[in-house]
């Protein structure tokens, strides 16, 4: 839809998901270390040109000072232009409504669709070890629309499990009974790279039996389809739109 959005017919709105902002630890770990490292760079300078002013005059103090002055320039920018990053991705918001989602972007513009402009959406979570051990775990996921274009919800939203859920209970309903009435009249359901007929699950150019698939079973972010007779095949679930409708199509029987 364009930006010019009229509010109105997008009906109440249910939530609004903010964009993040600075972390403690970034504070912490870069930020405050960053303005620390920038403001004695500038304070050493500054002391060099002090000493080598009234030691040999004013072009030597220069000398002395300019190499430490550029890299304390260098640093402050990049921290400026971190810092403002961080502040524009703070700035975006995610809202739901009853009759669709809008949101703003990174530059600031905003985007509104409706629910039957929507696809599907797959999410999936990136855990993040040290040792052996989970020390965090990312959420993110994709709204798939009808045109081809997809939106990426990372971790730059809030509480991106919840917005998926919330997301998931709009657009499920509104896309399973067209699913259903497709596989059933013969055609084929398609999710992601994986394709679904009565006859097969086709996975890119793959064709499987049915009758060769033991089960499917979502595990450590992937869709594993196990085999009878053969090694079992991986897809990663954030690869696979609508998963839990696939999940109940095979649940449902793919021979109804």
């Amino acid at each position: 839809m364009s930006p010019q959005v009229d509010k109105a017919k997008f009906g109440r709105q249910i939530a609004t998901f903010r964009g993040n902002s600075i972390e403690l630890r970034t504070w912490v770990l870069i930020i405050i270390p960053g303005c620390l490292l920038t403001l004695s760079s500038y304070i050493y300078g500054m002391l060099l040109a002090g000493d080598a002013y009234q030691q040999h005059g004013p072009a030597l103090a220069l000398i002395r000072v300019r190499s430490w002055f550029i890299f304390a320039t260098i640093l402050l920018v990049i921290l400026a232009a971190y810092i403002l990053y961080h502040l524009l991705l703070s700035s975006q918001r995610f809202e739901i409504f009853e009759n669709g989602i809008q949101y703003r972007s990174f530059f600031l513009r905003r985007h509104a669709y409706y629910w039957s402009e929507l696809s599907g959406i797959a999410s999936s979570a990136t855990r993040i070890t040290f040792f052996g051990k989970d020390i965090r775990t990312i959420p993110s996921g994709v709204i798939y629309l009808y045109t081809g274009k997809s939106i990426e919800l990372t971790n730059k939203f809030q509480n991106i499990p919840h917005l998926v859920e919330i997301l998931k209970s709009k657009i499920y309903p509104l896309i399973w009974p067209t699913l259903k009435s497709t596989f059933r009249s013969g055609g084929t359901a398609q999710f992601g790279r994986l394709t679904l007929t009565r006859e097969h699950l086709q996975i890119a150019k793959k064709r499987i039996p049915w009758e060769s698939i033991n089960r499917l079973r979502a595990e450590s972010g992937f869709l594993v389809v196990e085999l009878h007779g053969d090694s079992d095949q991986q897809v990663p679930i954030a690869d696979i739109p609508n998963i839990e409708l696939l999940l109940q199509f095979v649940d449902w029987g793919i021979q109804t």
